[in-house]
Parts: structure tokens; sequence; C-alpha cells
């Protein structure tokens, strides 16, 4: 009977424990942070979601939806490797301030050609690279910034949970949202949103204390090209970074592309409008939710590589039946999943790297890799996925998309023996 209280009594602790509030919400310098760049991807998010609509309707053609997608992030594959070098040496603090004057200079103007009515396919180019150039430098950026929030190294995990959760919130509220003010008021409203959304980030970098490298100086000495180089060879010859870059890979260019084809979706096959294209990336980005709260309840490292496994094989199911779908309701559900396990997967990768990275020194250029895996990676699929759905249809294309990414999660749930024997002696 003793035993069995005990039994009972140890379970209620982990239980409780399971729901403690994480570590990093303590911190104001964290929360600050994190709060502040979450409002400004809530107006990201919008953008994305009304220049994607708005292309379409510009020109009802999918492989232009696809080429604006790639222009938007294209430029992100040749210059964040250098980036990561870059921010290294640069002081982080002046580098997200310079990106977040310029976004809102990028998004004023966005809502100025739309509301006098110059809004052109040409104009939707220029300024979606200029975008992608900014983004090569910001969400880097971001990324290096959040270990070096925290006092307590031991917090790092929770940190970097929370900032996922809180950006996956924002991609919950922003399509809803973004789809009733494109229905009722245009997109000017969405790209006037985003203008104003980066201020509170602003305000965020200015009052939170970013701690610097010990050993900067040093890093500053070396050659520029020498420092990327050493880069590429730690991912490289690192197993465990080097198998989850190349599932990154697959998902970026097989299965994230579902995002830009939703529009496609929700007015081909489901016969909707904008409030349908809203709903499905509302219930995308729920489930982005659902899974960074579930990252955060964790407050472990441990049985990264299984989550990112599972979540990876999730999402390429999920497309697969999401693919042959044609009800709304089921749709609901199913870009629900796919959403979750996008976002569970990436988030986790995310996760294990910053955790897995000892060397500060490294920090920047290892992250701008993986960076790169999305930036760069992402608007080739948007491409190659823009002049597919206009060979084969939307729901086919986001039927090989759905193979592909499941096939990539096999091979990497095969590796996974491998990266435990490497980790376990070292972490």
């Amino acid at each position: 009977m003793q035993q069995s209280n005990k039994q009972g009594s140890a379970k209620d602790k982990h239980l409780f424990s399971f729901f403690q509030i994480p570590p990093a919400l303590k911190s104001p310098n964290v929360c600050c942070f994190v709060i502040g760049e979450s409002v400004s991807f809530f107006g990201s998010w919008m953008t994305q979601i009304a220049l994607v609509w708005m292309v379409y309707q510009l020109t009802n053609s999918a492989m232009l939806v696809g080429v604006a997608g790639f222009t938007n992030q294209a430029t992100g594959l040749i210059i964040t490797p250098l980036v990561g070098v870059l921010l290294d040496r640069w002081n982080l603090r002046y580098v997200l301030l310079t990106t977040q004057l310029v976004s809102i200079l990028l998004s004023s103007t966005l809502t100025f050609l739309t509301l006098s009515n110059h809004i052109s396919f040409v104009w939707i180019i220029i300024i979606g690279i200029l975008q992608g150039t900014v983004k090569a430098f910001d969400l880097p950026a971001r990324l290096v910034t959040i270990p070096r929030l925290v006092d307590n190294k031991a917090d790092t995990y929770s940190a970097i949970s929370i900032h996922s959760f809180l950006i996956n919130t924002a991609k919950f509220v922003s399509p809803m949202i973004g789809g009733l003010l494109i229905a009722k008021t245009g997109t000017a409203s969405c790209f006037l949103v985003d203008s104003v959304s980066y201020i509170p980030f602003i305000l965020a970098i200015l009052t939170t204390q970013i701690n610097s490298l010990p050993n900067q100086s040093r890093t500053k000495k070396d050659n520029i090209w020498k420092n990327l180089k050493e880069g590429f060879v730690f991912a490289y010859n690192f197993l465990p970074i080097k198998y989850v870059f190349i599932l990154q890979i697959v998902i970026c260019f097989m299965a994230m592309t579902y995002i830009n084809l939703i529009p496609i979706f929700a007015k081909n096959i489901l016969n909707g409008n904008a409030e349908t294209m809203g709903f499905l990336m509302t219930a995308s980005a729920l489930g982005s939710i659902v899974a960074g709260l579930y990252l955060i309840l964790r407050k472990e490292a441990t049985g990264l590589g299984k989550i990112i496994a599972r979540s990876a094989m999730s999402l390429g199911l999920g497309l697969i039946l999401f693919s042959r779908s044609a009800s709304l309701e089921t749709c609901l559900v199913l870009i629900f999943i796919v959403g979750m396990a996008n976002t569970l997967t990436l988030a986790a990768i995310s996760n294990f790297i910053q955790l897995i990275l000892v060397d500060e020194n490294k920090r920047g250029r290892v992250t701008s890799i993986f960076t790169t895996g999305f930036l760069g990676i992402l608007p080739f699929g948007n491409l190659f996925f823009g002049g597919l759905t206009g060979q084969v249809g939307v729901a086919n294309a986001l039927l090989f998309g759905g193979i592909c990414c499941f096939i990539g999660a096999c091979f990497f749930a095969r590796k996974l023996p491998k990266i435990k024997n490497i980790l376990y002696p070292i972490y």
C-alpha cells in the first residue's frame, strides 16, 4: 500500500513538473525579446499570405506564384552562409535594428503601391528580392541571439522552445485575420499592419541585454573565407548535424511549399475564396501552436531525434491524405496535422542544432548554414512546385511532395542509432 502511494506521488510530481512554467519565461530579458519578435512575425506572415493571393489574382498562374516565392527567398541561398561568418564578428543588436528598419520601409512601399493602384507583378518581384536579402540577415541573427539572452545555459532549450512557440502563435493569428482583411478591405491593409508590427521588436532590441562572445576578438582576426570553410567542414563532418541538414533540405523543398499552394488548392479544389484560404492557413497554424506548446512543456533535449523522425513521417502522410481530399472539413483536420508535424519537425531540428553546439564561435556559421536550407532551398521548391502544379495540378503536386517527404523521414530514422552513438558519449 505504501509502495503504491509512493508510486502515485511520483507520478503526480512528474505531472506537476511537466506543467510548470518554463525556466526561460522567468527571465524578463528573454520574454521581452521573443514577444517583440513574435509581433513582427505576425506582420510578416500576413504579408506573405497577401502577396501570394495578390500574385494569383493578378496573373491566375500557379507558375508565377512559384516564381514570386522563389525571388522572395532565392538570395538567401547565395549570401546566408557568408552572413553566418559576419554574425560571429558583428554586433547583433545593430544587425537586428537595421533589418527591422529596412523591413518597415519595404512594407510601407508595398502599402503605398497597392493603395495607389501602381502595384504589379514586377514590383512584387523587386520588393521580394529585397525582402529576401533582409531575411538572409534577420533570421540567422534572431536564432543566434536567443542563446545569448539567457544567463543560465541550462535554460537555452527552454528559451529556444518559447521562441518557436510564439512565432507559431503569430502564424496562427495572422492567417485568420489576414484572410478576413483581404476579403473585406484588400491586401493593402495587411501590408500596413506589417509596417507597424516591427516597432515593438525594435523597442525590444533596444532594451534587452545580449551577451557577447568571450573570445570574439580572436574570431575577428581570422580570414573571412577561412571562417566560412570551417563552418561547412564542421557541419559536414559532424554526422548528427549532417543528417538533420539533409532532412531539413528534403522538407523545405518537398513539404514546406504546401503553404504557397494553399491559395490554389482553396480556389481550384475546394472552390473557395480568400476566407477559405484563411481557414486552411489558420488550421495549419493552430497545429503549429500545438507543436510549439508541446516542445515547451517537454523542457528537455533528450529524445529530439525520435521526435524529428516521427513528425517528419507524419508530415509526409498528412500531405498525401490532404492531397486526396476535396471536403473542407476533412481538409481542415488534415492541414492541422500537416501544420503541427511541419512545425514540430523544423522546430525540433532548430532546437537540436542549437543544443549540440558547444563552440560558440561556430554558432553563427552553423546556424546560417541551416537558415540557408530554409531560405535557400525553399524558393527552389516554390519554383519547382509552381511549375509542377501547372503541369499535373495542385493535388498531384502535393501528393508527390508528401511521398518524397515520407521517404526522407524514413532515411533519417534509419540513421538515429548512429546519431545516438555519437552524441551520447559527448553530451
